[in-house]
């Protein structure tokens, strides 16, 4: 027998995001506040790594953190306790290998149903990038260039119903 599964569009599909309506701020349980702290963290700790990363500064794209917000904000639709009761842990992988930078709790004060995983990666297409593969003293003074691509999973805390 073939299952068959019952898929229901969630409100942020239908309605797109929803900050305010005519001027008036919305603002479901701390999910707005849980989102802006989001994208405080996520900024500040993907720049301060740059020891870890082995360079003088991160670059962020304009948009990236943006993006990855809105995605992080429609796998979180579906969970319980909404964007607040998420970990991302944040990733970095160079090509070879997989480095952790960091873990980012969206709010401490609820219980984690899901964790979300962020890989970035190095833009490779930069000429900076190229040459300071060739010239070793480049790669810890000069800037390391994040690429737009990145992946971002999700797993579950506890069992489906």
């Amino acid at each position: 027998m073939d299952r068959v599964e019952i898929l229901r569009p969630n409100l942020y599909e239908i309605l797109g995001p929803f900050d305010s309506i005519d001027g008036i701020e919305i603002d479901v349980e701390g999910e707005a506040a849980a989102r802006n702290t989001l994208i405080q963290q996520l900024t500040q700790e993907v720049t301060s790594r740059a020891d870890a990363l082995g360079c003088g500064q991160v670059m962020i794209p304009p948009g990236l953190i943006d993006e990855v917000t809105a995605q992080v904000l429609r796998l979180a639709d579906s969970e319980p306790c909404g964007v607040r009761g998420g970990v991302l842990h944040v990733n970095f992988f160079d090509g070879e290998q997989l480095q952790r930078l960091t873990r980012v709790v969206l709010d401490p004060t609820m219980p984690n149903t899901f964790e979300l995983y962020l890989t970035l990666g190095a833009d490779t297409t930069t000429w900076y990038h190229k040459m300071s593969r060739i010239i070793k003293p480049l790669r810890r003074s000069g800037p390391l260039h994040l690429s737009r691509d990145y992946k971002l999973e999700k797993r579950k805390l506890y069992p489906d119903e």
